[in-house]
């Protein structure tokens, strides 16, 4: 049987050009398309947070007018039920008596 003896040391001579410049070229491009892909995502990532703003606003609002319209009502109802079932209605300026 014959002994093959193989080299683990690799020649640093490139013996085709081609596929080193084939290999930066695509390191290139990577490195591009990463770039203008971490941008575009930094946009619409500011773009979300200020949609997500917007929309905490509106909801702040909305529970706001929400609390306001309750109690307007209310109040409208308590009216309401004083004049039908008590027959109770708000007195004039005229009629208020003020008492030190």
């Amino acid at each position: 049987m014959e002994r093959v003896y193989v080299s683990t040391k690799r020649d640093m001579a490139h013996k085709n050009p081609q596929s080193t410049f084939l290999i930066v070229a695509c390191l290139i491009v990577f490195a591009l398309v990463s770039f203008f892909m971490m941008s575009a995502h930094s946009r619409l990532r500011e773009e979300l947070i200020g949609m997500l703003r917007q929309e905490r606003e509106v909801i702040d609002m909305n529970t706001k007018l929400k609390t306001e319209l309750a109690g307007i009502t209310q109040a409208r109802m308590l009216q309401l039920k004083a004049k039908e079932r008590l027959g109770l209605k708000k007195p004039k300026d005229e009629e208020v008596l003020v008492l030190r």
